[in-house]
């Protein structure tokens, strides 16, 4: 399993993975909330969820702006809101992939 989470693009810095019996996990807490919100994609394709586009691209500005205004030292993050925005995120895109699943499924049938 190491293996396979190492090879996610992440920065793994230690003060913002959650830690567990005091050693940081393998990936970020911004990225671990990613993955999570992803799992939601096999939900909404079976329940045939289809949102207008501009869902999903709203759902990723709050990682947007948490992201560039840590990145431009305006302010600092916490892992609360690194979790919040990555889970916001993931959730977007699987309603994104949902999205374009089913509009997919109804052109080819026409």
């Amino acid at each position: 399993m190491k293996e396979i989470l190492m090879v996610i693009p992440c920065h793994r810095i230690p003060e913002r993975c959650l830690h567990i019996k005091g050693k940081p996990m393998l990936l970020c807490t911004r990225c671990l909330a990613m993955l999570l919100g992803y799992l939601f994609a096999p939900v909404a394709v079976m329940a045939t969820l289809v949102v207008p586009l501009w869902v999903p691209f709203v759902m990723a500005v709050p990682l947007l702006v948490d992201g560039f205004t840590q990145l431009w030292k305006w302010r600092k993050s916490t892992n609360t809101l690194r979790f919040i925005t990555g889970l916001t995120f993931g959730v977007g895109q699987a309603l994104l992939i949902s999205t374009i699943v089913w509009t997919f499924v109804q052109w080819i049938e026409g």
